[in-house]
């Protein structure tokens, strides 16, 4: 059992609908963590306040009530309610109804404004122009100019690659150039040391011997 295990059958065992092996596995593992078996006290606080705590009446019900019919004079004097009563709410509202009206006409009649540098222009009956696609020579054309910019940037792209391949193969030559001068000189160093040595034994070994027939020679005189 994990602690996410043990939590989710906190609510079980709070509501006793927990099967006998799982409570006794539930409160072996709680006795191990105290932690957790803080937190299934608190629950169990909270389900107690619950439990103490008074009923809510139900809402009341919704009244569903069938609408009312109603005159034209009733409804004309409804609506004139809902208008502005000031000067200025009554303006502005006068105002949106002609913007509104203007873009209604406007679009009826394909009313069409333009700006450019000498001021502005307005026509009745616009009809913008569409674009019929490119033509069968167009799209030939436009079809070449496509492939042959693929083709040059392929081409240099195989360029790039092949220049790179060149570049980490002498990398390689040079590094294997290096490795082959470090061993030689490493060879030509212990040959050096090992013919110092030599020359250091032979020397050490004709002193020896030079000792030894001086001995010899003085032994022969006595």
């Amino acid at each position: 059992m994990n602690d996410q295990l043990a939590r989710s059958l906190f609510m079980d065992y709070l509501y006793e609908e927990i099967t006998e092996e799982q409570k006794a596995n539930l409160e072996s593992y709680l006795q191990e963590h105290p932690q957790l078996e803080k937190e299934l006290d608190q629950l169990r606080e909270t389900r107690t306040l619950l439990q103490k705590m008074p009923e809510v009446d139900p809402a009341k019900k919704l009244l569903v009530m069938e609408p009312r019919n109603r005159s034209f004079s009733q409804w004309w004097h409804e609506a004139v309610t809902l208008f502005p009563k000031s000067l200025f709410g009554k303006a502005a509202l006068a105002a949106a109804a002609c913007v509104i009206m203007l873009f209604i006409v406007g679009s009826l009649a394909k009313l069409h404004v333009e700006t450019s540098g000498r001021g502005w222009s307005i026509s009745m009956g616009y009809s913008p122009t569409v674009s019929e696609g490119l033509s069968a020579q167009q799209a030939s054309a436009l079809l070449k100019q496509i492939r042959q910019e693929n083709a040059a940037m392929l081409s240099k792209y195989a360029r790039q690659i092949d220049q790179q391949n060149k570049e980490q193969l002498q990398q390689v030559v040079n590094y294997f150039q290096k490795q082959r001068v470090n061993d030689l000189q490493l060879v030509d160093q212990t040959l050096d040391e090992f013919q110092q040595h030599t020359n250091y034994k032979l020397s050490k070994t004709n002193q020896y011997l030079g000792q030894v027939l001086q001995t010899v020679s003085l032994k022969d005189q006595n």
